[in-house]
């Protein structure tokens, strides 16, 4: 079957039978209408940029990446990229459009008909990931269409830095991507033929927040723990970077809470490299002895200020 892609007024703008019978036909074999600006959450004039926002936003939440193991959000993730598929799509959305406009209407006189012998859709393949209504109304052809589409990647700061093989899906498709080490948070990247009929994804990495590290450009930046002894009397100080490498820091005495380390070369890779620059934190001791305390308060009374 190709779907029920049919003329739907016409050109004095007036309801066909295509579409009566399109509507009586999925109200027959019991599959529901399906309000795409709903699962969006638009209004029906909502412009093409507003459906794309939207998109992007629930794409992000319900991403299988964002939500592992949860079934739920999964589905809705499909139905989000079912609803983006037609909507983005200005030729299927004023089809969509006029079937639902008309839908309510019609479905409360279909519910009276006779149900009608169609028990099956196995013929239909080729859809994994898309809902009945979807395959019924706009068959294979909307699918076989090669059109780009968009699509939001979430990443870590580890992935970028080291590079890494990512792994999606796009309406039901597998898809792997390799990151190369350096990559920017801001880079639009396009996987050829891999999106439904054959066009490509264009993906927008989405940076997730790292508990120590932050990205300026091209620099990174993070904090150094300094024991206060290191920093009043001077020493070495140990630093694990985001690639793992341990790096030992010599500091001079006296160095003051706050104080900033510049590392040329260590920041993000590239030609040339971005720079890493650590803000020195002072750990106070804990847990002091009474022996400890008697030296700091030694100490207060050799330099009350």
């Amino acid at each position: 079957m190709a779907g029920f892609f049919v003329e739907l007024a016409d050109s004095a703008g007036r309801l066909t039978e295509g579409c009566i019978f399109a509507i009586i036909f999925f109200v027959m074999t019991g599959v529901g209408f399906k309000d795409y600006y709903a699962i969006l959450g638009v209004s029906r004039g909502a412009s093409q940029d507003e459906i794309k926002k939207a998109y992007r936003r629930l794409a992000r939440k319900y991403h299988p990446d964002a939500n592992p193991g949860d079934k739920a959000a999964e589905e809705k993730f499909k139905e989000v990229q079912e609803a983006y598929q037609v909507l983005s799509n200005p030729e299927t959305r004023a089809k969509y459009d006029q079937l639902g406009a008309n839908w309510r209407e019609y479905e409360r006189v279909a519910q009276g008909a006779e149900r009608g012998g169609f028990t099956g859709w196995e013929h239909m393949g080729g859809f994994e990931g898309f809902s009945d209504f979807f395959r019924m109304f706009f068959g294979e052809d909307i699918l076989r269409q090669r059109r780009d589409i968009e699509a939001t990647l979430p990443v870590s700061l580890e992935e970028l830095y080291r590079g890494a093989k990512k792994t999606f899906r796009i309406g039901g498709q597998v898809v792997e991507l390799a990151l190369k080490p350096g990559t920017s948070p801001q880079s639009r990247l396009r996987v050829k033929g891999k999106a439904p009929g054959g066009g490509d994804i264009l993906l927008r990495l989405e940076l997730q927040p790292h508990p120590r590290f932050s990205l300026k450009g091209r620099d990174l930046h993070s904090v150094l723990e300094v024991p206060l002894y290191t920093a009043l009397l001077g020493g070495t100080v140990e630093f694990t970077h985001i690639d793992g490498q341990r790096l030992r820091l010599t500091l001079p005495a006296e160095t003051p809470n706050g104080h900033i380390l510049r590392l040329r070369g260590k920041g993000w890779p590239g030609t040339p490299p971005g720079d890493l620059y650590l803000e020195v934190s002072l750990q106070i001791p804990r847990n002091l002895t009474e022996r400890e305390k008697e030296l700091f308060q030694e100490l207060r009374r050799l330099r009350p200020t």
